[in-house]
């Protein structure tokens, strides 16, 4: 399980060092690709693979299953780290992101993933989270 937080810089040829906290955890077989709000993630083999489960091939698959599963795949690259612990995001990616070169982003673990957020949009991001969280709590648990 991934959690905690660091703020990390994106160099100029787009590598970004990910905490040795989340990369010790990540196994081979991992995928970047796009997360659920206009962010990144770091899909572990098992979790990348169990997106099979929801996401069927695209001949049985519900039109809002196709375009997750083409978002998805589409902006998925291998998750390889250098010597210095630094993967390299596409320019794609992080033109989805919001992620500039020479840029801070927050690396954060969320449960079974690791997010990779633009600085600009965490931050905007985790405001509105933190003045909901109360109610957000109240509700999340009352559902149970």
């Amino acid at each position: 399980m991934f959690a905690g937080s660091s703020r990390m810089k994106v160099d100029s040829k787009g590598r970004l060092a990910i905490p040795k906290q989340f990369r010790d955890q990540l196994p081979e077989g991992s995928f970047i690709s796009i997360g659920t709000e206009r962010n990144l993630a770091i899909y572990p083999r098992e979790e990348w693979e169990g997106l099979r489960d929801v996401l069927p091939s695209p001949l049985r698959a519900t039109p809002e299953q196709r375009q997750v599963s083409r978002a998805m795949n589409a902006l998925a690259i291998p998750c390889e780290f250098d010597q210095q612990g630094r993967l390299t995001l596409s320019p794609e990616q992080r033109r989805l992101a919001g992620i500039d070169p020479d840029s801070t982003v927050i690396v954060i673990g969320n449960q079974s993933v690791v997010e990779i957020w633009s600085a600009d949009r965490w931050d905007s991001y985790s405001v509105g989270a933190l003045a909901n969280f109360t109610d957000n709590v109240n509700r999340v648990t009352q559902a149970n």
